[in-house]
């Protein structure tokens, strides 16, 4: 007598791929979080000790401790008010290579909620930054997930990603 309920190899395998998905979509997750509420802090549990923060305009930043040394840097007019900007991610995709490496993609809308001088945004001002696009690498380190490399790629306003780089993006 075989059991209807019981899962198969395959969909075992193909669930624990789906944890692992989801391990990694909470990492993003948690990054922007922890940017945007300014627990700068917080931003060495997300990154491995090595990684590599590729940022266009805001540089290149190697090693953990020069990435929160840029995050302090990049939000010091801000340090004191959480969420003043919010990095809304989206259309993140993921590919798990093996068990201790992966890939993915993901939307960046980045926008402000104060103005430079601290006031509100008014009603019917723009207040998006940048739309961008993350191209990432995921390590698994000690049983977590952490970032291994984030490339951020700049659309708009302006334009500062080159043809050559959006072969990166193909699926």
């Amino acid at each position: 007598m075989v059991r209807e309920n019981k899962l198969s190899f395959d969909e075992i395998k193909r669930l624990r791929n789906l944890l692992e998905v989801e391990e990694i979509k909470n990492l993003r997750l948690r990054y922007s979080y922890f940017i945007d509420a300014r627990q700068l802090d917080r931003v060495k549990e997300v990154f491995a000790e090595d990684a590599v923060c590729r940022f266009g305009p805001y540089g290149t930043w190697e090693g953990i401790d020069a990435i929160c040394n840029g995050y302090e840097e990049t939000f010091k007019d801000t340090i004191d008010t959480p969420f003043a900007g919010m990095h809304v991610n989206t259309n993140h995709q993921v590919e798990v290579i093996d068990s201790v490496s992966a890939k993915g993609k993901a939307y960046l809308c980045d926008v402000i909620t104060k103005n430079e001088d601290g006031t509100e945004i008014s009603k019917g001002e723009s207040n998006f930054i940048w739309f961008a696009l993350y191209n990432e690498q995921y390590v698994k380190v000690l049983g977590k997930w952490k970032i291994k490399v984030m490339d951020i790629h700049f659309f708009w306003p302006e334009r500062l990603t080159s043809e050559d780089d959006l072969s990166a993006f193909k699926l």
